[in-house]
């Protein structure tokens, strides 16, 4: 996988269409909406419910000022096996790029790289118009160092008007039963409805 170079952790720019006047609330990523429709329209054998929560109040991160009354905004997919997986608008110094591995980690206790992946998988295939440049990352003290070391725990990302982005991923493990232990569906394929959406979406205007 083709992934460009970014030169800086992403973030909103002053004056980007994700910001607005102090007071008011922050639009929500252009890159969440983006995957949101990629994952909508991969239709992974996997992932049972897909949904938004947040009301769009900007990243959060440790070092926010704001942070602590914050709600986060993001994404969340839900399993078969009922854990979760989330994607949600961060700020995180110290990002460092990651390269996909080889062969995915299973399921158990990688729910949250495993999303990642996934989503890398989707924008090489879509190479939507509106992202300059993305990477996956990975992220200061997330992790098990023994055991997820060199997997991704976000992703970063330039739009074309200029914006920057992070997305962190999260998860929980499921509520009933365990996790898979090897890969539940090693014959899924990205459709080709992924490939075309924004091109469609493009010739449409």
């Amino acid at each position: 996988m083709t992934v460009t170079a970014l030169r800086s952790r992403p973030r909103v720019a002053s004056g980007s269409p994700g910001t607005r006047a102090e007071g008011t609330l922050m639009q929500p990523s252009p890159l969440l909406d983006l995957v949101e429709r990629l994952l909508q329209a991969a239709e992974h054998p996997d992932i049972v419910k897909i949904e938004r929560y947040g009301p769009g109040q900007g990243p959060w991160g440790p070092d926010v000022e704001t942070s602590k009354a914050k709600s986060i905004t993001g994404i969340m997919v839900r399993h078969q096996s009922t854990a979760t997986a989330s994607l949600w608008e961060a700020v995180w110094p110290g990002e460092q790029p990651v390269d996909p591995p080889a062969v995915w980690p299973v399921p158990r206790q990688n729910r949250a790289p495993r999303l990642l992946l996934l989503v890398g998988q989707l924008l090489e295939a879509a190479k939507p118009a509106k992202v300059k440049a993305w990477r996956l990352v990975s992220l200061p003290k997330l992790g098990l160092a023994d055991k997820q070391a060199g997997l991704p725990f976000g992703l970063s990302a330039v739009l074309t008007d200029g914006s920057r982005w992070l997305l962190r991923a999260t998860a929980t493990g499921p509520t009933v039963g365990t996790d898979p232990e090897e890969e539940p569906f090693p014959d899924y394929t990205i459709p080709k409805g992924v490939k075309n959406a924004f091109v469609e979406a493009a010739q449409r205007g």
